[in-house]
């Protein structure tokens, strides 16, 4: 009774006083049943020894009323002892809550940044981006019902023009070109924008001005504004930079501007130059971006109202193409119009990692719930003394609140370092305006999760609280024995469902995999060995020419023909793997002479198809015989004679495109590439033609060049130790200021034009590693624990003639039933989901029966190992010892 007595004499211990009465009652009955007294005498003769502690406890809560405070201290203090006394335990929760919340906080900081952090740009909500929305029947029956960013520039002349209600500005994108001080000429990525288009954005220049009306008109003053990292390398302090001379693209521009630190445009840029937008040349097709900003004195209703008078030719046109058909513009909120590209795959990993989540929590709940079992003699013998069932489920509730907190501070740390590392995996065209950060709501995410977590563990265990007989609790036969671990079906569940969403998981990752598979093994149509490419930017006045075009291309190439080791050398517009021209063409003859039609077109030297091994499937390639003065010729390839001449021999036939007729000599192979006409998928076939690049009409020349840059291309006969230097030395032969923007491989460029399948196959494949392990995990302890739990009953049977071989079976059978309904319920649930994810797949159907057997039999077949690994022990049982026991 000393222990007890000073216990009760310290007031600052006497909020434990519940508890160590509990678990002294529990250490001194285990101690007496060693001595073999049954657990009902053991109790008795415990309860004697201390003596009435009920009476005890009473007086000690008449002596002091606790506060809810202290109650909750008490339970905290009690908590955090017994995760003390657990390090394993401890540990195991610890670091899967961690991991799971951590990986849900990176993925909702994709989502956070997409959707719900403003854009950093004053008063977002009043953003917007032009969108032309096409709603019809087509002739052919289809429904049409999509919305474009894109615009022509009639559409931005009416615009401008015509809508009051907002302030709008345009832009053409971002590409390299050359930026020239002095003797130092670099790459820099140029934007060009329209007179109020950093105005809409809310990005007034730092020092000096925007630009004007008057220099955004074709053939106005060549000026940009310069970002404040560039102006720093080269000029040094901002306001030196102002009326400063400096030649890009060939030309001298004069800088009017210099943007604040960090600013950020729709494109990221070092230089920004007026647009000029026309209804003509590029202003033909669909190649600006519209903002809007309203006005003061304007809303939204006000300005889709003006916006819907316009009625520009592109409008005409399709509704006289449809049966019934209906277009019109409208603003759409600059954040969603960023969103609506990116979000898909953001969302898919999302349900991945919510998923992680629950099967974390579903093995942690199984864990908790053998936790509390093992208590369940201290929490009788606490129920005895009067502990109401609230104070025992709080705190049960306290080591999951306690875990699920330190967990989530834990996952928010790893977030931080894991964003990152994913931005360096993410594609740039899916990272946000404003980055990647973990902000306030971010944490209020984590807090969210964390707190749902404490719910998620501790609300089993709660649960078989409630069911807990007291009485058969106070007289099991054995210390081992409890009404809560009576209930193994439970814990079957929580297994059946963490295989379900395995399933789920394994699927989608073995199909995202069966997509990148199939297009990194696409034909290519080529030999990509031994051969390296460098691009070089041709948006420079210097080039403008035809004679001075042709001289740089000839003597070039004929550098780098000169190289020791390089076996032939060529240029040409763009690559496999990268987008074409997209250019109208009409057919001259054949049956569908006199259509129009969209293909993709490319000029190359005659080299090129040398070069790249791409085989001429009919008629000759090009050569040095075809001039600026012979007949015009051209190449197509085998998808382009099928699709617009129906014939697998084109030569003879003619294309008009950009007022040149040619004459079609030759038909090559085709190569896989980023279509451009038809978005079919990140790599496929399409119909493409090529010309002489001594032949293409100038005004082309000069209109690809905005966008394209053109790639040098040598094959040699080995690797070549310094070939880089090599070939920009040979180009330096031909023009010394003219810079290669960056050499790449063939590999280097498929990899980039795959990069978002890189990307989703990476995460959601690790995910789903990370759930197959996990629910192995719960497999074993669901039959560790059974082991365990019935050691007594297996090896009384064992003495009484049952074989190892049956009770290994017997055992490990509880955790392959409730495997096998995991995996019919994830069968049913995948063939739902991977539905979901079917315009991320390529090559393979959603309902892939390989993909969904091999996943069905790597979990059958690891979790029969997992299940049967515990049983093990039971061959170590002796049945002897079981029998003395009794």
């Amino acid at each position: 009774m000393n222990w007890l007595q000073q216990l009760i004499s310290r007031k600052d211990e006497a909020s434990n006083v519940s508890q160590e009465i509990a678990e002294h009652l529990q250490e001194k009955t285990e101690e007496l049943m060693a001595h073999g007294l049954s657990r009902e005498e053991a109790m008795l003769k415990a309860r004697r020894e201390i003596g009435n502690v009920t009476l005890i406890e009473e007086h000690s809560r008449e002596v002091w009323q606790w506060s809810v405070i202290e109650a909750i201290l008490r339970d905290i203090k009690y908590a955090v002892r017994q995760l003390r006394r657990n390090p394993g335990f401890t540990f195991t929760v610890l670091l899967t809550l961690s991991v799971a919340i951590g990986a849900n906080t990176v993925v909702f900081s994709m989502i956070d940044a997409l959707l719900l952090r403003p854009l950093p740009y004053p008063q977002p909500e009043r953003l917007g981006s032009l969108l032309t929305r096409y709603n019809g029947v087509a002739t052919d029956g289809k429904t049409i019902d999509q919305g474009n960013t894109a615009a022509d520039g009639e559409t931005w002349q009416l615009v401008h023009d015509n809508v009051p209600a907002v302030i709008a500005g345009a832009t053409a994108g971002s590409s390299g070109v050359n930026l020239q001080v002095g003797t130092n000429t670099r790459y820099v990525r140029e934007q060009r924008v329209t007179a109020r288009y950093l105005e809409a954005l809310g990005i007034p220049p730092i020092y000096g001005r925007s630009f004007t009306e008057e220099e955004d008109k074709p053939n106005g003053p060549k000026v940009a504004v310069l970002s404040f990292e560039l102006c720093r390398s080269l000029f040094g302090r901002g306001p030196e930079a102002l009326g400063q001379s400096l030649v890009l693209k060939g030309e001298p521009y004069i800088v009017v501007g210099v943007l604040p630190a960090n600013a950020k445009t729709v494109d990221n840029a070092d230089v920004w130059t007026p647009l000029r937008p026309t209804p003509y040349g590029e202003g033909e097709g669909d190649n600006y971006e519209v903002i809007l900003r309203l006005d003061d004195s304007a809303n939204w209703a006000e300005a889709d109202a003006q916006l819907a008078q316009l009625r520009p030719r592109v409008l005409q046109d399709f509704q006289k193409r449809q049966s019934r058909g209906h277009s019109w513009f409208y603003a759409m909120p600059l954040q969603q119009s960023f969103a609506k590209e990116r979000i898909e795959p953001v969302y898919i990993l999302m349900a991945a990692v919510a998923f992680i989540l629950l099967i974390a929590g579903a093995n942690l709940a199984a864990l908790m719930l053998v936790r509390v079992t093992r208590r369940n003699g201290e929490i009788a013998t606490r129920l005895a003394l009067g502990a109401t069932p609230a104070s025992i489920l709080r705190q049960l509730m306290m080591e999951p609140f306690l875990l699920a907190i330190g967990g989530g501070i834990i996952g928010v740390l790893i977030a931080t370092a894991g964003l990152k590392f994913l931005t360096q995996l993410v594609p740039v065209y899916m990272i946000p305006v404003g980055g990647l950060t973990i902000d306030s709501r971010v944490l209020l995410f984590a807090a969210g999760i964390s707190l749902f977590c404490t719910l998620l563990i501790s609300f089993l265990p709660a649960m078989e609280l409630r069911r807990m007989d007291l009485r058969s609790s106070m007289t099991a036969s054995s210390s081992r024995s409890s009404s809560l671990g009576a209930r193994p079906r439970t814990r079957q569940l929580l297994i059946a469902g963490e295989v379900t969403l395995t399933v789920v998981l394994l699927a989608g990752a073995g199909l995202l995999i069966r997509t990148l598979v199939y297009l990194q093994t696409l034909p290519a149509g080529f030999d990509a060995t031994n051969v390296l490419t460098a691009k070089v930017s041709l948006d420079d006045a210097r080039y403008h020419g035809a004679e001075a075009f042709q001289r740089l291309l000839q003597e070039s190439v004929s550098a780098m023909k000169r190289i020791p080791g390089v076996e032939s050398a060529a240029v040409g517009l763009n690559l496999p793997y990268e987008r074409g021209l997209n250019n109208g063409i009409a057919l001259a003859d054949g049956a569908m002479a006199g259509k129009e039609f969209t293909s993709s077109g490319a000029y190359v030297t005659p080299e090129y198809f040398q070069s790249m091994r791409i085989p001429v499937l009919a008629g000759r390639s090009f050569t040095e015989s075809d001039t600026p003065t012979s007949e015009p010729v051209a190449l197509v390839n085998y998808s382009f004679a099928r699709k617009f001449l129906s014939t697998n021999n084109p030569v003879g036939h003619h294309l008009r495109t950009i007022g040149q007729t040619y004459t079609i000599v030759g038909m090559v192979a085709d190569i896989i590439k980023r279509p451009g006409v038809v978005q079919t998928a990140p790599l496929d076939k399409e119909a493409t033609y090529y010309v002489p690049a001594t032949q293409i009409n100038q005004s082309m020349v000069n209109l690809a060049h905005v966008w394209f840059q053109p790639s040098w291309i040598v094959r040699t006969n080995g690797p070549i130790s310094g070939l880089p230097e090599a070939m920009q030395k040979a180009l330096a032969e031909a023009d010394p200021s003219l810079p290669f923007a960056g050499f790449q491989n063939l590999k280097e460029i498929q990899a980039e034009a795959l990069q978002q399948q890189r990307f989703e196959v990476l995460l959601l494949g690790t995910l789903a590693a990370l759930a197959l392990l996990l629910s192995l995990i719960g497999v074993y302890g669901l039959v560790s624990n059974m082991v365990a739990q019935r050691t007594r009953e297996i090896g009384i049977r064992m003495a009484l003639g049952s074989t190892v071989k049956e009770a290994m079976v017997e055992i490990g059978k509880s955790g392959m039933v409730a495997v096998a309904c995991g995996l019919v319920a994830g069968l049913a649930l995948s063939a739902l989901v991977t539905r979901l994810i079917s315009s991320e797949l390529y090559g393979v159907k959603a309902y892939d029966p390989v993909t969904f057997i091999a996943v069905l039999g790597i979990l059958a077949l690891t979790a029969l190992m997992a299940a049967f690994a515990p049983t093990m022990r039971i061959a170590r049982i002796d049945p002897a010892l079981t029998l003395r026991a009794e």
